[in-house]
């Protein structure tokens, strides 16, 4: 009957241990603390990539795709996803940003 304390030990440990867990609010918190409309593209570009964050343009021009793999020893490799909308008025500027659910492959 110790199993239950054994995991319960270990879901508090590996978050102290430094291990990945999926976190949409903390993901949300991160991204408009460290991007925002108005921003010129290149610097929130910059400030991305900054954090590992892999940023492709849409063949269409109007969006910016970054993404950023995060790996969970529960949850497997998990896929961090920020939309850059860019602005009607400039395409040098974002105009929006979406932050898409956090997926996993487990």
């Amino acid at each position: 009957m110790r199993i239950p304390a054994i995991l319960a030990a270990m879901a508090l440990a590996l978050p102290l241990a430094g291990c990945y867990v999926a976190n949409q609010g903390q993901l949300g918190n991160f991204v408009t603390s460290t991007i925002a409309p108005g921003m010129t593209l290149d610097e929130a570009l910059v400030r991305m990539r900054a954090e590992q964050f892999d940023c492709q343009s849409s063949s269409a021009g109007t969006l910016t795709v970054c993404t950023r793999s995060q790996e969970s020893l529960l949850r497997g490799t998990c896929i961090e996803r920020v939309d850059l909308v860019r602005s009607a008025a400039s395409v040098r500027v974002v105009g929006g940003i979406d932050i898409l659910a956090i997926t996993c492959s487990r």
